[in-house]
Formats: C-alpha cells, sequence, structure tokens
C-alpha cells in the first residue's frame, strides 16, 4: 500500500481551424468572369483554404426563404467541391461553407451570392418608316 506510480500521457490540444473559402467554378460563370452570374442550373462551386483534418465540410444554400445543405466532396488530388443534388431555378443563391475538423472545431465561410438566370431576355424591336 502507498505505491505511487507516473505515467507520461501525451496529447494535442487543437483549437485552430481555417476559415474556408466558396468561389463559382470558372467553367460555370457565364457571365464576366468573377461576376457570380450563370446561366448553369446546377453549377459546381469550389472550396478553398480546407484544412487537412477536416471531418464535415457542408454547403447550406439558401433561396427564396428556403434551406438547403449539400455535402462537399474532395477528389483524390484534395480538392473540395459540390454541385446541387437537383438544378436550380432562376434567382438568386446564398451560398455558405460550414467546417468541422476532428476536434470539434468549426468555422464559416463568409458568404457567396450567386445569380442563376437561363432566360433569355430579348427586347422589343419596333421599326421607325
Amino acid at each position: 500500500a502507498g505505491n505511487k506510480t507516473t505515467q507520461q500521457l501525451d496529447f494535442i490540444i487543437d483549437t485552430l481551424l481555417s476559415e474556408p473559402t466558396i468561389v463559382l467554378d470558372n467553367t460555370d460563370d457565364s457571365g464576366t468572369k468573377g461576376d457570380n452570374l450563370t446561366n448553369v442550373n446546377k453549377p459546381t462551386f469550389l472550396l478553398g483554404n480546407i484544412d487537412a483534418d477536416a471531418r464535415y465540410v457542408t454547403v447550406e444554400v439558401q433561396h427564396g426563404g428556403t434551406k438547403e445543405v449539400l455535402t462537399a466532396t474532395k477528389d483524390a488530388t484534395g480538392n473540395w467541391s459540390v454541385t446541387p443534388t437537383g438544378t436550380w431555378a432562376d434567382g438568386d443563391y446564398t451560398l455558405t461553407v460550414r467546417v468541422e475538423d476532428e476536434a470539434g472545431n468549426e468555422k464559416h465561410s463568409a458568404s457567396l451570392t450567386v445569380t442563376v438566370d437561363t432566360q433569355i431576355t430579348i427586347d422589343a424591336i419596333e421599326l421607325v418608316n
């Protein structure tokens, strides 16, 4: 009785997580590049600044009072992206990335608003004599 023992325990305290980014894929940006206007009703978005220990990467999409959560995927080279599961109607969509790492840290991206416009507007033509 009264024997004492000590044991070494190594651990890492992880409180850091990078802020993710989101951009419309250039191949789907049909207006002036960078204007976030597309005529694609199922556009792809590229996610950046995702830490290697990310456990969950989702994108919240808000449109017309409704909210949808999409799960992002990582390709073989480590690049993250997300594409809607269904087609989008014309209008404005606001997207925000949410990342959670293995330690439970959570970060959100700045929001990105994209306009889907698949309709061609034809102005009235007036013939003048």
